[in-house]
């Protein structure tokens, strides 16, 4: 195996100007991306219902699915600033092509596209927060640059919220939505195209396929949790605001003025949390979470009834990307992070697509109750299976190592 000096260069710094940069792209790509769970109401305009959005939601992520075997190894072998901001343009070209048309047919290209770009984006932005952090720090650095993208997460659903309730279909308000959102985008890509980032060069010999390096290196059982995390992601992500008309609340706003600073403030507060208890109790802390907010979600009638069950997500947000995306990545050897990171969010895109359409399709013939229900049984059995096949996860608490 060969790889250049950079690779050895180790930064000695985490908190520095390269995270500031990627933080702050970070943020503004998930607030011009997350004020999509807004699309339900473009769609409504072309005549489609919970179903047909379900479908729009579901089919984009075959854009996810189709990048993730060549965004890592694009990672690997160009460099993260390149690929940042390659993911940065399709994110922002897909989002004018809204504008063009209402048409189902063009929504759902054009859905596939943005997710291309947005699974590109992160997939990389995770990568680069392991390289510009100390080995010893990689997933504290992965948990605190989430805090951009939960900032992010929290900010364009309200953005939406804003634009919907001031302005008026005869105002364009679709147009000023959409131009919002690509505006994010562009900040965005002003900030991606001032990173730096040490980069790990492979050399010749070391370039395999996605699928080769897969094989050789198998992460195990995490993609269990990966697979499961993303069903129970889909409600926040889409089927929130859904859920939100149903029941005539008042908007998403409340649920995630909750949900995003709970999971901002455990990670800064409990962000040392994992040295002491270990990084896979700490995911299945988080992914038990999840269940038990989607339990509370179905008891929920008044708009402030939001806040409890967002609260209790929150807390499982925290505690499950950062370290899941960390646990898979340690799987393979360094020169491979960008394809174990691809390999893990590939399997959330699955769990995202399989949950956009199982639980639309529950959620239209026996309603939300029974959808909410459903995600948190298979959220908490999907959990319990892979706790059963970690060693020593019972066993008595030891003083900190990295690899628990």
């Amino acid at each position: 195996m060969s790889i250049t000096d950079s690779e050895t260069q180790q930064p000695q710094r985490l908190y520095d100007w390269p995270f500031f940069i990627i933080f702050m792209a970070l943020l503004c790509y998930m607030g011009g991306s997350s004020m999509l769970v807004h699309l339900r109401k473009y769609v409504a305009t072309a005549g489609g219902g919970i179903t047909t959005i379900s479908w729009v939601f579901g089919i984009g992520m075959v854009g996810s699915i189709i990048t993730r075997p060549f965004v890592g190894t694009s990672i690997d072998r160009f460099g993260c600033s390149r690929i940042l901001r390659l993911a940065t343009i399709l994110g922002t070209l897909s989002i004018l092509g809204f504008l063009l048309s209402a048409n189902l047919w063009l929504i759902c290209s054009l859905r596939v596209v943005f997710q291309l770009g947005q699974a590109t984006f992160l997939a990389t932005a995770a990568v680069t927060a392991a390289r510009i952090a100390p080995k010893s720090r990689s997933a504290e650095s992965l948990a605190m640059l989430g805090m951009g993208g939960l900032l992010g997460l929290m900010a364009g659903p309200m953005i939406g919220d804003w634009i919907f309730s001031t302005y008026s279909e005869a105002d364009g308000r679709f147009t000023i939505f959409f131009l919002t959102a690509a505006a994010l985008m562009l900040v965005s890509l002003a900030f991606a195209s001032c990173l730096k980032v040490p980069e790990v060069k492979q050399a010749q010999s070391d370039r395999e396929s996605f699928f080769h390096v897969v094989w050789r290196h198998k992460p195990g059982p995490i993609v269990i949790m990966a697979f499961c995390l993303a069903m129970v992601q889909t409600i926040p992500v889409m089927f929130i605001e859904g859920f939100v008309n149903a029941r005539k609340l008042d908007g998403v706003t409340m649920f995630f003025l909750a949900y995003s600073p709970t999971a901002i403030l455990l990670r800064i507060v409990l962000r040392r949390l994992p040295a002491y208890v270990g990084r896979r109790r700490t995911l299945i802390t988080g992914m038990i979470a999840y269940p038990i907010g989607l339990f509370l979600l179905t008891r929920v009638h008044e708009t402030t009834g939001l806040i409890l069950p967002a609260i209790v997500m929150g807390f499982g947000h925290c505690f499950t990307y950062p370290f899941l995306v960390d646990l898979a990545a340690e799987s393979m050897p360094p020169q491979h992070r960008g394809a174990a990171t691809a390999l893990i969010l590939g399997v959330l895109d699955l769990g995202f697509l399989s949950g956009f359409i199982a639980i639309g399709k529950l959620t239209h013939r026996y309603g939300f109750d029974v959808s909410l229900r459903s995600a948190a049984a298979f959220a908490l059995v999907g959990t319990a299976a892979y706790a059963w096949t970690q060693r020593g996860l019972f066993q008595p608490l030891r003083p900190i190592k990295n690899h628990e």
